[in-house]
């Protein structure tokens, strides 16, 4: 599987009142569309026109309320609500940016369009998503289109789509499980196995826009418990900042009658996972978080308003749930990102071993320039199997050096 690092975009969530779903209409009347989607470390990545211009790139997030807008460029002055904003704090409480309203927005992808949209959008585009992924996002699209039409999610042929609620028929072949929406975000119960405890039931969220398998939050659940064996890890990137904790395995996880062994869990530290959501249909207790490693594994059809997913597994079912076995993160940089550095070094590691360091660039791997390597195409060199060997050319103040690298297994 590609790029198992947590992308956590949306740390908080904010309810527009102006967001409007209904304006999503299918073009000519038909009954369904269909739309292609580029996956990137395990996101859903579609092209989407914003009032004329583009196209733009932007993640579908299951996990996020409203649209979000990294680059307010993108968009129009005369769109900004003037007075508007909400300001975003870091832990220490220094503040990082504000948000503000856009609306007005008139939004087009292939065989679908939207008028008078409203989405939140960055001062300034902090989160650094390009550079994370290797990919120019744009934005986020939230619950707009879920809300508004039943969506099918295949994976493996990277396709999305968009059915009219009264023309859906559920097709064969694809297992379905009640699901919660509460403030326009789907929840599953979910259960897990941990080393030497009970089955334990658990409501999580069911987030596209988080790229590992599995995050729970086991400093507020007195049923959840750190594995014996753990890596202290940056799990990934929020508004708040980066998101630290650790990184360990449930022994199973089960939805109905599918299983999987020896799940990548990451345990965030501070991040209050657990959350009581209510609204008018009632409460639930939110104990984690069910990500994209899980959900690429099927493909998914999302009905919002009769409050069903469907599921079907496809041929990464029974992957292994890989970790990086170099012990180092990149980033993409350059004006192509085909400019790769060394962002991040876990101790003890292979990479450690070596003596990579945070900042250098790596200019050749396996006997190739990386220039000719996408971003997931790296990540996929660390994942190889435990043993496996190959060269590093890398650049560090202004010089080259020459590194060969030992994979093993981390976690």
């Amino acid at each position: 599987m590609k790029g198992k690092l947590l992308i956590v975009l949306l740390l908080f969530c904010f309810q527009l009142s102006a967001q409007n779903p209904l304006g999503f209409s299918l073009s000519n009347g038909k009954s369904y569309v269909e739309l292609s989607f580029r996956e990137e470390s395990n996101l859903i990545v579609i092209p989407i026109v914003l009032n004329g211009r583009g196209p733009f790139n932007f993640i579908l997030d299951t996990g996020s309320e409203s649209g979000l807008i990294f680059d307010k460029l993108v968009i129009s002055e005369n769109n900004l609500i003037s007075g508007k904003q909400i300001p975003i704090y870091a832990d220490n409480g220094n503040k990082i940016t504000d948000i503000l309203i856009a609306n007005d927005l008139n939004i087009e992808m292939s065989g679908v369009k939207a008028s008078q949209q409203s989405m939140l959008v960055l001062e300034e585009d902090f989160l650094n998503v390009r550079n994370i992924l290797g990919v120019d996002a744009h934005g986020i699209l939230g619950s707009e289109l879920f809300s508004r039409f039943v969506v099918e999610i295949d994976y493996k042929n990277e396709k999305i789509r968009l059915y009219e609620h009264n023309k859906f028929k559920a097709p064969r072949g694809f297992k379905r499980f009640d699901i919660e929406v509460r403030k326009l975000r789907p929840y599953l119960k979910t259960t897990i196995k941990q080393a030497g405890q009970k089955p334990i039931d658990l409501d999580l969220l069911i987030d596209s826009g988080a790229s590992s398998a599995l995050f729970l939050d086991e400093q507020r659940h007195e049923n959840i418990v750190l594995p014996k064996r753990t890596l202290d890890h940056v799990l990934g990137s929020s508004l708040a900042g980066s998101l630290e904790g650790k990184l360990g395995r449930v022994k199973k996880v089960k939805l109905g009658k599918f299983k999987f062994k020896n799940v990548l869990t990451s345990y965030p530290e501070d991040w209050r996972i657990q959350k009581d959501i209510s609204d008018s249909q009632g409460s639930l207790t939110r104990h984690g978080t069910l990500g994209s490693d899980i959900l690429s594994r099927f493909t998914i059809i999302y009905d919002y308003l009769n409050k069903d997913i469907y599921l079907k597994k496809n041929a990464s079912y029974r992957e292994d749930f890989k970790f990086n076995r170099a012990g180092f993160s990149f980033i993409a940089g350059g004006s192509n990102l085909k400019q790769y550095f060394v962002s991040d070094i876990i101790p003890g590691s292979p990479a450690e071993k070596i003596d990579l360091q945070e900042g250098d660039e790596i200019i050749a791997m396996a006997g190739k320039p990386v220039f000719f390597y996408s971003f997931s195409e790296v990540n996929g060199f660390l994942r190889k199997s435990a043993g496996t060997k190959f060269k590093l050319i890398i650049r560090r103040d202004g010089e080259l050096h020459e590194k060969e690298i030992r994979l093993k297994k981390l976690i």
